[in-house]
């Protein structure tokens, strides 16, 4: 008898088991011929015993391709026993533990992003003058290049119902100066809800790329008031981008005081950012970028809100 691996088991009638049958045959036929009357041969004697021993053979043969075909239905290994115990001629099934399956759960690959549909996070918010503000950014995902000037157009629709004076994009254009490592980002200022045409477009890496070598670790632009004519911007707002390695930021004001504005996530991108409003009645004196063990980055940082 011979038994398979864990994966379930497999259960075979091997040599061992016919050498078992044919010793205990040898040795009730010689147990036949020792009990035969001297004289001649009873040859119908014999016949007769040789046969009920072929009958109990084929029972015992049965009697294990049975067991066997109940192991391997259960799905068990079995352990048949090679030889009676004295006085008892049948055969004890001893079954082995069961095997232990464990489920390994198959990692899903990842959602496709679309490159149609932003991603919208408020990086800032307050109220002045008895209106709310918000500076939102909506992030435009990776787009492959031959979705890279419906992608522009999207972009570009959304500005220009705000801001006529943004140009529509080329297809042409688009094509020639496609990023293919870069996510679209589009900041903006609303007031009380209202969408206003100061914004900003950012193109920053997709959390695909590679970190380019050397980079800055900031690109910012001043979102708010154009000019002395402007009054719909209720205050001025720089924005930020932080590279990963940035750890904290201090904005020193010019009577002293500092903030640290905290940076946000937005959706995936390893790009976080920030926006800082002008303190009132203040001016920037400095900004110190550190590095997320505390020591300083080199640099005075941007010439913002001053």
């Amino acid at each position: 008898m011979s038994a398979g691996g864990n994966n379930g088991g497999t259960v075979g009638m091997g040599g061992a088991a016919d050498d078992g049958a044919d010793v205990w045959i040898g040795l009730e036929l010689a147990e036949a011929a020792a009990g035969a009357k001297v004289g001649p041969v009873p040859v119908p004697e014999i016949m007769a015993g040789g046969r009920r021993l072929r009958r109990r053979r084929r029972t015992m043969v049965g009697t294990l391709a049975l067991a066997s075909a109940v192991v391997l239905a259960g799905g068990a290994m079995t352990g048949l026993r090679s030889a009676p115990a004295q006085g008892n001629s049948a055969q004890m099934v001893v079954p082995a533990a069961a095997p232990t399956t464990t489920a390994t759960a198959t990692p899903s690959a990842p959602a496709a992003k679309d490159p149609l549909t932003p991603t919208r996070v408020v990086l800032a918010q307050g109220t002045v003058g008895g209106k709310e503000w918000k500076v939102w950014a909506a992030l435009w995902p990776l787009a492959p290049k031959e979705q890279a000037f419906r992608q522009a157009q999207a972009v570009a629709q959304e500005r220009r119902a705000v801001d006529p004076e943004v140009p529509e994009p080329t297809e042409a254009f688009v094509r020639q100066y496609w990023q293919p490592h870069d996510d679209v980002v589009n900041v903006y200022f609303t007031v009380d809800g209202v969408r206003l045409g100061h914004d900003s477009e950012f193109t920053t890496r997709a959390p695909s790329a590679a970190a380019p070598a050397g980079g800055e670790s900031f690109t910012a632009v001043t979102l708010g008031h154009r000019g002395k004519g402007d009054t719909v911007a209720p205050l001025d707002v720089a924005v930020m981008t932080i590279a990963p390695e940035v750890g904290k930021i201090v904005v020193t004001w010019t009577d002293g005081t500092t903030t640290e504005p905290e940076p946000v996530a937005v959706a995936d991108s390893p790009i976080r950012w920030i926006a800082v409003p002008r303190a009132e009645g203040k001016s920037a004196q400095s900004w110190q970028f550190y590095d997320r063990n505390g020591a300083k980055l080199p640099g005075d940082g941007p010439d913002f809100l001053k």
